[in-house]
């Protein structure tokens, strides 16, 4: 009887519009961007290669100099599923080559949020 007065009183977390734009550009995504960063060229090169055998696009790999690592930046074609399962397997990835997943982003859409 009080779950409805209390779920009516106790005001639900609002999301912010930055999440809500991610959402909406997740929701319509034909590719994604996903950023690592590797101790040296070779490993960054080993990934980058396992990544072009799932039919990805290798966009760069480069020296970042502000951290002092290679990054790789590879395309992800659509469609976009299960998000967090891919994270969860890119995390991996770059632990079997001694780097660092930095995340995901959609090309043109979501750089300035």
């Amino acid at each position: 009887m009080f779950e409805g007065i209390l779920s009516f009183l106790t005001p639900s977390p609002r999301r912010s519009q930055a999440d809500e734009k991610l959402d909406e550009a997740l929701s319509t995504a034909t590719q994604l961007d996903h950023y690592f960063f590797f101790p040296d060229q070779a490993d960054a090169d080993r990934a980058a290669e396992r990544l072009q055998e799932r039919g990805w696009t290798i966009e760069s790999v480069s020296l970042n100099a502000e951290v002092e690592k290679v990054q790789l930046q590879a395309r992800q074609p659509g469609p976009i599923e299960n998000l967090n399962a891919l994270q969860t397997e890119l995390d991996l990835l770059a632990d079997e080559f001694n780097g660092e997943y930095d995340g995901w982003q959609v090309p043109g859409v979501t750089e300035h949020l």
